[in-house]
C-alpha cells in the first residue's frame, strides 16, 4: 500500500467511455473525448469540464495527516471491511428506498398517457401500439431510471473522495484466496454500473492470466441494467424486505463469482499470484456539482438508449406478440401470437425454474440487452381486452403481474437469480472476444453462466416452493 499524491487517480465510474475504446482497442484506457476526430463536437464540452475539474481537485485534496488519520480506519483489516459493507449497503438502501417515489410518479404518467389514447384515438392496431408497445414497453424501463440515476450519483461520489483506491486495498488480501489481487477490484465494482467498461479496464491489469479470470468473474456482477428487473420483482413479492433481498441478490452475485473464479483458476491458471502495489492518492472533499453532471449523463445515455434499441426491440416485440389478429369469421378460434409460438419452444428448457413460455421469452430478449427484459414483459402482460371499458388504465407493469397467477414467491426468485446470473449481455460478450483476441474465452463465459443461472434458478424455485408455496 502506498500514497502516490501527484499521480492522477484513475477514472472508474467513466461510465460510457467503452465508446471510444470500441474503436481503438489496444490504446489503453482513456478518458471522453480524448480520442482524436471522434464525437468531437459531443465531447469538447465535457473534456472542458474535467480539465477545469481537474485542476480544483487540488483545492480540495485532503492534507497528508488527515489522509493517514482516516487510513488508520478504512483500511483496518477489520474496521476497514465493515465500513466497506455498510457503505455499499446504503448505497442500495437510497438507490432503492428514494427512487421507489419518482417511480410512482412516472407509472401514473404512463397511466394518464394510456388513458389519453383510449379516450382521444381511434381504436385500431396504431393505437394498440402506442399504448400497449411504446407506453408499457418503454414506458416499464424508463420508470426506473430514478433508481438508475441514485446509483450512479453515489458511484460518483466515490470516485471523488478516491475511496475506490481504499476499497481495493481493502479487498486485495480477499482476492489473492481466489487468485487475484486488488487491481482486478476496480473493474469488478466498475461492474456494477456496466460490464463492458469494466471488461476494458481489465487492461490496466498486467498479466494476462489475472486479466482473463477477471473478464470471466465481471459478467457474475450485476450491472445497472439488471436493477428494473430486481425492483419489480422484490417489489411485488418481497416489499417488506426489498433492500434486504437485493442486497442478497448482490452479494450472492459476487459470491457466485468468486466461486467460479476459484474454479477457473484451478482449471485454467493453476499457478501463484504476484503482489501488487495500490498507489492511495490523497482523500478529496466530493463535488456535489460534478457527481450530478455524471448523473445526468448517464440518465442521458439511459434514455437515449430506451428511445433507441429499446423502441426498436419494443416495435419487434410487439408486433410478434400483435400479430397474427384473431380470426373474426371464427370467433371460436384461439388467437396464438407469432411471439408465443416462439416462447412455446423455449419454455421446455426453462419450465423446471417456474417460468412460463412469457417469462422465458423476456429472458431470451435479454440476452441482447438486460433492459430487454422489463420492456419484453410490459409487452407480454398487457391488459386485457376488455379493460378498455374501465375508468382507468392501470399501465404499472407491477399492478398487471400482480393479477398473473403464474406468479409466486417460489418463481420470483428463480426469476431474479436467473436474470443476475445467466449468460452476459451481447456487447459484454463481443467485448471478451476483443479483448482476449478469441472466441475461446467468451463461449466459457456465455456456457458457464447459463448453466451457473439454470442449477441456482432450479434450487431457488425448489426451495422456494417449500418455504414459501
Amino acid at each position: 500500500m502506498s500514497h502516490e499524491n501527484n499521480k492522477k487517480p484513475q477514472v472508474v465510474f467513466d461510465h460510457f467511455a467503452y465508446k471510444s475504446e470500441k474503436e481503438n482497442p489496444g490504446k489503453g484506457h482513456h478518458r471522453r473525448g480524448e480520442h482524436k476526430g471522434e464525437h468531437k463536437g459531443d465531447h469538447k464540452s465535457g473534456h472542458k469540464r474535467h480539465h477545469h475539474h481537474n485542476k480544483l481537485k487540488n483545492l480540495r485534496e485532503y492534507s497528508q495527516e488527515q489522509t493517514s488519520r482516516l487510513d488508520t480506519y478504512l483500511t483496518h483489516p477489520v474496521w476497514g471491511l465493515l465500513a466497506f459493507i455498510l457503505i455499499i449497503w446504503l448505497i442500495f438502501f437510497f438507490t432503492f428506498r428514494l427512487g421507489a417515489y419518482p417511480q410512482a410518479g412516472i407509472e401514473h404518467l404512463m397511466n394518464l398517457g394510456a388513458m389519453f389514447i383510449r379516450d382521444n384515438m381511434t381504436q385500431g392496431w396504431f393505437a394498440d401500439f402506442l399504448s400497449q408497445g411504446v407506453i408499457m414497453g418503454v414506458g416499464s424501463v424508463l420508470a426506473f431510471l430514478p433508481n438508475i440515476l441514485i446509483l450512479f450519483f453515489f458511484l460518483s461520489l466515490l470516485q471523488e473522495t478516491e475511496y475506490i483506491s481504499r476499497a481495493a486495498t481493502i479487498m486485495d488480501r480477499y482476492m489473492h484466496r481466489i487468485g487475484l489481487h486488488g487491481s482486478s477490484f476496480i473493474p469488478l465494482l466498475m461492474g456494477f454500473g456496466c460490464n463492458v467498461p469494466a471488461i476494458m479496464a481489465t487492461r490496466t491489469i498486467k498479466r494476462k492470466s489475472d486479466r482473463i479470470l477477471t473478464m470471466l468473474m465481471i459478467p457474475y456482477i450485476p450491472c445497472s441494467a439488471r436493477i428494473p428487473t430486481f425492483l419489480l420483482f422484490s417489489g411485488i413479492f418481497f416489499p417488506d424486505n426489498q433492500v434486504l433481498a437485493l442486497s442478497m441478490l448482490y452479494f450472492g452475485g459476487i459470491l457466485i463469482g468468486i466461486g467460479m473464479a476459484i474454479l477457473f483458476r484451478k482449471i485454467f491458471f493453476n499457478f501463484g499470484i504476484k503482489d501488487f502495489s495500490i498507489p492511495l492518492p490523497r482523500y478529496r472533499r466530493p463535488s456535489f456539482v460534478y457527481s450530478v453532471e455524471n448523473m445526468w449523463d448517464a440518465a442521458w445515455q439511459y434514455v437515449k438508449k430506451i428511445g433507441t434499441v429499446v423502441l426498436l426491440a419494443v416495435i419487434i416485440v410487439w408486433a410478434l406478440d400483435y400479430f397474427p389478429l384473431k380470426d373474426k369469421t371464427n370467433p371460436d378460434t384461439e388467437r396464438v401470437s407469432y411471439l408465443e409460438h416462439f416462447g412455446r419452444v423455449v419454455e421446455p428448457a426453462l419450465k423446471p425454474l417456474g417460468f412460463d413460455w412469457k417469462m422465458s421469452v423476456s429472458l431470451v430478449t435479454g440476452i441482447t440487452a438486460k433492459e430487454f427484459i422489463i420492456s419484453t414483459l410490459g409487452v407480454v402482460y398487457q391488459a386485457e381486452e376488455d379493460s378498455a371499458s374501465d375508468e382507468q388504465i392501470n399501465t404499472s407493469l407491477m399492478a398487471r403481474i400482480k393479477e398473473e397467477k403464474v406468479f409466486n414467491k417460489a418463481n420470483a426468485l428463480s426469476f431474479m437469480i436467473f436474470a443476475l446470473l445467466y449468460m452476459p449481455c451481447v456487447a459484454t460478450a463481443f467485448t471478451i472476444k476483443k479483448e482476449t483476441g478469441t472466441w475461446k474465452w467468451a463461449l466459457i463465459s456465455i456456457f458457464s453462466t447459463i448453466a451457473v443461472a439454470w442449477i441456482a434458478g432450479f434450487f431457488a424455485y425448489r426451495v422456494g416452493l417449500l418455504v414459501f408455496v
